[in-house]
């Protein structure tokens, strides 16, 4: 399902009447291009998914999870099996839920020892972020003007007595995504990053 309504997000964005259509293909095809490449920037879903991880423990107070952002934990287990059954659960009392880690309280540890952990959870995003949504439309709006312009190299136009200033140096669009500087620079929150070593239970220090 798309990010963007074209008739109620991106024509009130660019100003255009939704009873319009001569545009309707041109935007679609920018919005569904824009979108795409967000996803592949973040490499981020944004929705909610649930899943069931097992980690290994090394007498931490923290359990690091290998997604991001957690919104809620259903279980968390110690000393289960290497499928994840069986272990003992903890009551909600004996940890607080930050969005990048299990913290445990009560001065409790994890237990040391590889898959000795379950953690039932759930992470992503309840719909599309706001800031994300605006980064979409500044970017189909940066690709409509382009457009209209006829030619990427065009710095000005004039019509009648007005005239209108283009900035197309190497500033203003980024040259990996095709996306412009400024949406970059807000969907950079969201990016997820590939963690070098595997997902454990961490030591707060």
């Amino acid at each position: 399902m798309p990010f963007c309504d074209i008739d109620t997000d991106v024509k009130p964005w660019l100003n255009i009447d939704p009873s319009v259509t001569t545009h309707d293909a041109n935007l679609t095809i920018m919005r569904d291009s824009v979108e795409q490449s967000v996803l592949l920037y973040t490499e981020t879903e944004f929705a909610l998914t649930a899943v069931s991880e097992i980690l290994d423990g090394s007498q931490a107070d923290q359990i690091v999870t290998r997604n991001y952002p957690i919104t809620s934990v259903q279980a968390v287990y110690f000393n289960v099996k290497t499928d994840g059954t069986e272990g003992c659960l903890l009551t909600t009392d004996e940890y607080q839920v930050l969005p990048g880690a299990v913290v445990l309280t009560c001065s409790r540890y994890t237990p040391r020892g590889r898959a000795l952990i379950r953690v039932d959870y759930t992470y992503g995003y309840d719909g599309v972020p706001p800031d994300v949504k605006y980064a979409i439309l500044l970017s189909i709006e940066a690709y409509f003007r382009r457009k209209g312009r006829k030619s990427v190299g065009i710095n000005s136009r004039s019509k009648k007595d007005e005239s209108e200033s283009f900035s197309d140096s190497s500033g203003a669009w980024d040259s990996k995504t095709g996306l412009p500087t400024e949406a970059v620079q807000i969907l950079k929150t969201y990016r997820a990053f590939e963690m070098i070593v595997q997902p454990i239970a961490q030591r707060n220090l």
